[in-house]
């Protein structure tokens, strides 16, 4: 089975709901004015303490007095001034059955305003899922490192989405839904199956009584929640919610190698950044060189001589609630030396899973550590029939070793955005090897090393390819030459071990300290490391260690 990141996967799988439920209904009518509302719960609620309300934008016109009636007896009812919100939540436990709900406006000089609509509580309701678990608080902590990674802001997790993403987890898990040999889709549910609570994902939203837009995210692997959400930021159709400028809350379930994420949408927000968005994001400094697949969709099925592993997928979307679509795209991407990368374009003229997304898939895995320019222009329709031209230029870094990018988000998102912004791309990996140690540091973060350092007549060795592995290099064995090709980027140098020579791009150089064969390995000696790996070497007595700048 093929891997993603550094856990064994078994299988990711979504195909990216995303139901705006925000969206206002056509105005009603007054004598004097228009206005538009949206009343919730409706339908089926499988929740016993639902919050029931309205949401309404009367204008500039204001009521005098409203009243909340449930199944005729009046409750108290709060008005939220910020999201023009009334909103009754019940102080106890409703019972199975249909509800009727009004609320009522009165305005000086006007007719007054009645809002009637109707729910049933469902026999098997439920409480909502208020404890936090430890797993969710990592969940979200993953999440809001992506999120700070694309410089949006922090989410927070929701009980009404929690509960929504543990009653989906629970019933994939008890019905065991194998995607992998199965066509069933881990976003649906069989009304025929036990914990069955909605066939889709607006059924399911509706069953928790959750009132903003809602998108869903399923990961089916065996790895942790942070890792799981990890492999599905990683692949791009999965990466779109994470990407949303109107994203405020997150639901976050897992349940044995089921992992649900839901995330609730402010529809109301995501007009306010009319903007191209990318990932990864301008400056970013530890991008992964590659996807391996393992998506439904398969990002590369309309291209029948594609193959994985792939480039890791950039991404642009325009985060703008009135956009319908993009078309008219025209990308590219080169490396630092100019050279055009070859690249797939999705985006909704020949993708049917996307919208106001383009997505650029590179057709080999990327180099590591290496410079991109990416460059995109696409022309945005909005609702009205209008066109918008978007146009976007920016540079990102791969890392130098696998698995270092993640490491280092998580660690400290924080300054990893504020390196991006402050810093961009003008900055150096340091790579740290002791020479009596086992272990090797590469931008503080320890890696084990395959042979220890080597020391024989006062003079240190280091394994070839710890030090490959450290810096983002491949390492080659040619025993024709008794030599080792070490290969990163445009330099390639061969460093022989029968003979007190090297070569840097077919240039033969002599030395006085030659790399050795010890025990069927190559090693090199610290001090050829400055005159052929073309980076700052030092060397610190005091703790016998070899400092490598790149």
């Amino acid at each position: 089975m093929s891997s993603i990141g550094r856990f064994s996967m078994v299988k990711v799988v979504v195909a990216i709901c995303i139901l705006f439920s925000m969206l206002i209904i056509p105005a009603k009518h007054s004598y004097a004015s228009s206005y538009s509302y949206r009343t919730y719960p409706e339908g089926n609620v499988g929740i016993l303490r639902p919050e029931i309300g309205a949401v309404l934008n009367f204008g500039e016109l204001k009521p005098n007095t409203y009243q909340f009636f449930l199944n005729g007896q009046e409750q108290k009812v709060t008005y939220d001034t910020a999201n023009s919100k009334y909103n009754y939540l019940p102080s106890t436990d409703l019972k199975p059955g249909e509800y009727k709900a009004q609320l009522t406006f009165s305005f000086s000089g006007y007719e007054p305003i009645y809002l009637n609509w109707t729910f049933t509580i469902l026999p098997n309701a439920t409480q909502l899922s208020t404890d936090i678990t430890a797993e969710q608080q990592e969940g979200l902590k993953a999440i809001n490192d992506y999120r700070a990674k694309l410089g949006l802001p922090a989410v927070k997790l929701n009980s009404v989405l929690n509960t929504a993403a543990q009653k989906h987890a629970e019933y994939l898990y008890q019905n065991n839904i194998d995607p992998i040999h199965t066509s069933v889709s881990l976003h649906d549910e069989n009304a025929s199956l036990p914990g069955f609570i909605g066939q889709t994902l607006k059924e399911r939203s509706q069953y928790v009584s959750y009132r903003h837009g809602i998108a869903e995210d399923v990961a089916y692997v065996h790895a942790t929640t942070a890792e799981a959400i990890d492999s599905l930021f990683d692949a791009p159709y999965h990466r779109t919610p994470f990407m949303l400028t109107g994203l405020f809350e997150v639901g976050i379930y897992t349940k044995g190698d089921y992992h649900v994420v839901e995330f609730g949408i402010d529809g109301i927000d995501l007009g306010k950044s009319p903007d191209l968005d990318v990932s990864p994001r301008n400056n970013d400094f530890y991008v992964p060189t590659q996807f391996d697949g393992h998506e439904v969709p398969d990002p590369i099925r309309n291209y029948p001589k594609a193959e994985y592993p792939v480039g890791y997928p950039i991404m642009a979307v325009v985060n703008d609630f009135e956009v319908t679509k993009v078309s008219n795209i025209v990308a590219e991407l080169r490396d630092s030396n100019g050279n055009k990368i070859p690249i797939w374009i999705n985006s909704s003229e020949n993708d049917d899973h996307l919208d106001n997304e383009v997505m650029l898939i590179p057709q080999k895995p990327l180099q590591l550590d290496t410079t991109y320019k990416a460059w995109v222009s696409l022309k945005a329709t909005m609702k009205d029939g209008k066109t918008k031209p978007f146009t976007k230029e920016w540079s990102f870094r791969t890392e130098p070793k696998e698995g270092l990018g993640l490491l280092t988000l998580h660690s400290d998102s924080t300054a990893y955005s504020a390196e991006m912004s402050i810093r961009g791309l003008n900055r150096t990996h340091t790579v740290s090897f002791g020479l009596n140690a086992d272990r090797y540091y590469l931008d503080s973060f320890p890696f084990s090393m395959k042979k220890k350092p080597y020391i024989t007549d006062g003079t240190s060795y280091l394994y070839i390819r710890d030090l490959a592995a450290a810096i983002g290099a491949t390492v080659e064995w040619d025993d024709s030459n008794k030599a080792a090709i070490y290969k990163k980027k445009d330099m390639t140098v061969i460093f022989y071990t029968n003979r007190n020579a090297y070569a840097i791009n077919g240039k033969e150089y002599p030395s006085d300290a030659a790399a050795k064969l010890i025990d069927e390995t190559t090693m090199i000696p610290v001090r050829l490391l400055s005159e052929t790996l073309g980076a700052k070497v030092d060397y610190v007595e005091i703790s016998r260690t070899v400092l490598i700048h790149f």
